[in-house]
C-alpha cells in the first residue's frame, strides 16, 4: 500500500531523474553527461524499487522486489566510480582494467542479488512496521563491494581536488560533498543498520539522495558545470524547497505516529494537506533568499541590451559613454571593479582610460600579449581568466596571466569594430561571489560590440573636431588670400565633420544594432519563426548589410582623403588569401548559377608584404563583382608570379586577376571605372544596389601598396578581366 513515505521516496526519485535527463539533453554528445544520466537513472530505479517493495503485501512479491531493490546500488556505485574518473572534463580515459573490474563485479553481484538467495534470503512481513529482511551468506561481501566502490570514487575526487584550482576545484568540492553526504547517510540507513537487524529507516537512503541533487545543482548554477544555464536556478530553488518540506513532514509524521499510533492514516493525510498548503510560501521564501544572496545576476538580458543601446545613441562624449557602460554592467552584474582599456595599435599597448575599483594608475600602459590576442581578442571572444590559466598558461602567456590575476581581473571582453581592436572591458569579481555564467558572457559580448562602435564614433568625432581647430589655426597664419580661402575651407570642414558625424553615429550605430537584433531573432533567441518570417528577416538582414558596407566605404574614403587610413603590413602568400576568399564566396556563386574556378599556382609563390585585411577586401570586391555581373557561365581566378613590363617601379610582382564571361565593359566606360561614384552604363540594370565606391577604394588600397590595378574587356557582352599587381619587396 502507498503511504506518505512512499510518496516522498517517489518524489525524490523523480527529482533525480529530472536532473539526469536535463543534464543529458544539454550535452548528449558528451561522455560525462551520459554517465551522469546513468547515475541519476540508477538512483531513480533504486527509489522506485523501494516503493514497490514497501507497497506489496505478499511474501513472494516482497522477496522479488527486495532482490530487485538490492540490484539498484550495483548500478549506482558502478556509474559513480566511472563518473569520478572522467569528471569534470571527460578528457581522461578510464583504464581498461578499471572498466573490466566494474563490469565483472557488477555482473557478479547483479546475478547473486536477483537470481540467488546469497544476498536476500527471505522477507518477514510486520503490521504497521517495516519489513524484516533475512540476508544471505554473501551479504557481507555485497556490503564491502558497495562501500568499497564509493570510497574508491571519493579518493578519485579528493585527488583531483588537491591538484586543481579555481572553477574546477569548486566543482569538485560541491560534487564531492553532495555525493559523500548522500551515499554515506544512505549506507548507514540502508546498508549498515539492516545488518544489525534495524529496518525502521531502510527507506531513508532514497530520500537522502536529494543531498546529491542539491549540491550538484548548486555547482551547476555557480560554476557553469556541464554547460547547463539559467534553467537550473529555478530547479534548485524547487529542490531546496521540496527537501525542506520533506524534512518537516518526516519530523511531524514521526512525532504524530509516536503520540497517536492508532491514527496513522489520518496523521499522514493531515500532514500531506499541510505540506501542499505551505509549499508555495516556502518556495517564495527561498526564491527571495536566493535572489538576494546567491543569484544576483537574475536580470532581464533584453532590458539590459535595450537600455545600453538607448543610452549610447544620446552622446558623442567618450567620457559619458564610459559612464553609461559602467552603470549598465554594474546594475546587471554588481561587479567589485570595472575598467576600460584603450588599445594603441602603433605601440601595441593597452592604456587604462576608465577605472572603478582596480588598483591601477590613470593612463597606465599594459603590453599586449600576442598569443592571447590571437586566441581571444582577434576572434572577438571574451577572455575568462580562470579558463585561460587552465588552457593556455605557458612561457608566452604566464607573465600576462599572472599580471591580470594580480590585478584581480576575472573577465576581459574585446571592443572590436570589424578587424580593428578599440580596447577591452575589464571586469573584476561579482559582489555576490557568483561566477560569470553563459548568459552573462553573451550579454557582455553584445554590450562590447555596441560599446566599441560608440567609442570609435566618439573618437572619430573628437578627432574631426581637433582637425578643424588645427586647420583654423594654420589658416589664420596665412596671407589675406588664404584668409579668404579659409572661409571656404571652414565651410568644407564643417560639412565634412557633419558628414562623418552622421555617417558614423546616426547611420553606423543603429545599423549595427539592427543587425544584432535581426541576428538574435533568426537564431531563435526570441522564439521560433515561421518560414515566411525567416525569409523576410533574411532579406532585411541582407539589405542592412549593404547599408553597413556603404557606410564603411564612405568612411574608408574619408580616412583615405584625410590620410588617416592605417595599414598593418605583414608577409604572406597571396594565393592563400585568395583561396580563403573563394571558399567564402562559393555559396553565393552557386546560388547565382555561376561556376567559380581558382587556378592555383603549381609552386608556392613568394611571400609579399601586405595589409591582409585591406587586400582581402580588394579581392573580395573584385570576385563578388564578377559573380554579380555574370548571369551564367564561369568566373576564373588566377594568381601567379610575373615580370611586368610597363609597370613603373615593379620589376617582379605577384599578379591577381579575375576573368568572367559576363556583360563586359564598353570602351567609353573603361577609363572611368576606378573613379569615385562611377559605374558602367548598363550595370545598374543588372545590379541596382551598387554605389560606384568599391573599385575606387580598391584602387586606393592597391596604390598604397605601391601596386597597379586595371581592367580589360573586349567589349559589351564579351566578359571582363580585373587585375592587380603587387611588388615582391
Amino acid at each position: 500500500m502507498m503511504d506518505l513515505k512512499n510518496y516522498i521516496i517517489l518524489i525524490s526519485a523523480l527529482i533525480n531523474l529530472f536532473l539526469g535527463i536535463t543534464v543529458y539533453l544539454k550535452g548528449r554528445d558528451k561522455t560525462i553527461n551520459k554517465v551522469y544520466f546513468v547515475l541519476a537513472a540508477s538512483v531513480f530505479y533504486w527509489g522506485v524499487s523501494m516503493v514497490l517493495y514497501r507497497a506489496v503485501a505478499t511474501i513472494e512479491m516482497s522477496v522479488l522486489f527486495c532482490r530487485i531493490l538490492y540490484t539498484a546500488p550495483i548500478f549506482i556505485v558502478g556509474s559513480f566510480l566511472y563518473f569520478s574518473y572522467i569528471f569534470p572534463s571527460s578528457i581522461k580515459q578510464v583504464k581498461k582494467v578499471v572498466t573490466l573490474i566494474i563490469i565483472i563485479l557488477s555482473f557478479l553481484f547483479f546475478y547473486l542479488s536477483l537470481f540467488t538467495n546469497s544476498i536476500v534470503n527471505d522477507v518477514i512481513l510486520r503490521i504497521d512496521k517495516e519489513k524484516i529482511i533475512n540476508f544471505g551468506a554473501a551479504y557481507f561481501l555485497y556490503s564491502i563491494y558497495i562501500s568499497g566502490f564509493f570510497v574508491w570514487g571519493y579518493v578519485n575526487l579528493i585527488k583531483k581536488r588537491i591538484r586543481s584550482s579555481g572553477i574546477v576545484r569548486a566543482q569538485l568540492t560541491y560534487v564531492f560533498l553532495g555525493t559523500f553526504i548522500a551515499s554515506t547517510l544512505g549506507m548507514v540507513t540502508n546498508l549498515t543498520l539492516p545488518t544489525f537487524g534495524y529496518f525502521e529507516f531502510n527507506w531513508a537512503g532514497q530520500i537522502l539522495s536529494l543531498f546529491m541533487v542539491v549540491f550538484i545543482a548548486y555547482a551547476i548554477i555557480r560554476h557553469r558545470l556541464m554547460d547547463i544555464k539559467m534553467v537550473m536556478r529555478r530547479y534548485s530553488v524547487y529542490t531546496v524547497s521540496l527537501a525542506t518540506i520533506i524534512i518537516l513532514l518526516f519530523s511531524l509524521g514521526w512525532t504524530l505516529n509516536k503520540l497517536f499510533p492508532e491514527f496513522i492514516f489520518w496523521n499522514d493525510t493531515i500532514i500531506l494537506i499541510f505540506a501542499i498548503t505551505i509549499f508555495p510560501a516556502v518556495k517564495n521564501y527561498f526564491y527571495k533568499t536566493a535572489n538576494k544572496y546567491f543569484f544576483s545576476s537574475l536580470y532581464d538580458s533584453r532590458e539590459v541590451i535595450a537600455g545600453i543601446s538607448d543610452k549610447l545613441r544620446r552622446t558623442l562624449d567618450v567620457n559619458i559613454i564610459f559612464d553609461y557602460i559602467f552603470e549598465t554592467i554594474n546594475d546587471a552584474f554588481h561587479v567589485k571593479s570595472f575598467g576600460i582599456l584603450r588599445y594603441r595599435e602603433g605601440k601595441d599597448v593597452y592604456v587604462a582610460q576608465y577605472n572603478k575599483g582596480f588598483n591601477i594608475k590613470w593612463q597606465q600602459e599594459f603590453k599586449s600579449n600576442k598569443e592571447l590576442h590571437e586566441i581571444y581578442i582577434k576572434k572577438n571572444q571574451t577572455l575568462i581568466l580562470e579558463e585561460a590559466r587552465s588552457k593556455y598558461y605557458n612561457n608566452k602567456t604566464k607573465d600576462t596571466i599572472d599580471m591580470l590575476t594580480g590585478l584581480n581581473i576575472d573577465i576581459l571582453t574585446p571592443l572590436n569594430v570589424k578587424d580593428k581592436t578599440v580596447g577591452l572591458l575589464a571586469l573584476g569579481p561579482k559582489e555576490s561571489g557568483d561566477m560569470y555564467n553563459d548568459e552573462d558572457l553573451q550579454v557582455l559580448e553584445i554590450i562590447g560590440a555596441q560599446a566599441a562602435i560608440a567609442i570609435e564614433n566618439a573618437l572619430l568625432f573628437e578627432e574631426t573636431k581637433q582637425f578643424g581647430l588645427k586647420l583654423e589655426k594654420e589658416v589664420k597664419k596665412a596671407t589675406g588670400d588664404l584668409r579668404k580661402a579659409n572661409v571656404k575651407l571652414t565651410k568644407l570642414d564643417a560639412a565634412k565633420s557633419e558628414f562623418i558625424s552622421i555617417a558614423s553615429h546616426q547611420l553606423r550605430t543603429p545599423l549595427t544594432i539592427i543587425k544584432g537584433y535581426i541576428s538574435m531573432i533568426l537564431e531563435g533567441s526570441f522564439g521560433e519563426l515561421t518560414e515566411g518570417e525567416e525569409d523576410s528577416l533574411e532579406k532585411v538582414y541582407e539589405s542592412n548589410e549593404r547599408l553597413i558596407q556603404l557606410v564603411e566605404n564612405l568612411l574608408n574614403i574619408s580616412r583615405i582623403e584625410s590620410g588617416r587610413l592605417q595599414f598593418n603590413f605583414e608577409r604572406m602568400q597571396l594565393e592563400i588569401l585568395t583561396h580563403s576568399v573563394c571558399e567564402e564566396l562559393e555559396t553565393s556563386a552557386k546560388k547565382k548559377g555561376v561556376k567559380l574556378v581558382l587556378k592555383a599556382p603549381k609552386k608556392t609563390l613568394p611571400a609579399i608584404k601586405i595589409d591582409q585585411e585591406k587586400i582581402r577586401q580588394v579581392i573580395m570586391n573584385l570576385i563578388d563583382n564578377a559573380i554579380k555581373y555574370t548571369k551564367k557561365g564561369t568566373v576564373t581566378i588566377y594568381v601567379k608570379k610575373i615580370k611586368p613590363s610597363g609597370l613603373k617601379g615593379i620589376e617582379e610582382g605577384i599578379e591577381f586577376s579575375v576573368a568572367d564571361s559576363g556583360m563586359g565593359i564598353t570602351r567609353t566606360d573603361l577609363p572611368n571605372l576606378f573613379k569615385k561614384f562611377s559605374r558602367g552604363t548598363d550595370t545598374s540594370l543588372v545590379h541596382t544596389e551598387g554605389t560606384g565606391l568599391g573599385l575606387f577604394v580598391a584602387k586606393q588600397m592597391i596604390e598604397a601598396h605601391h601596386g597597379k590595378i586595371w581592367a580589360e574587356s573586349k567589349g559589351d557582352g564579351k566578359g571582363s578581366r580585373f587585375c592587380f599587381v603587387l611588388p615582391i619587396a
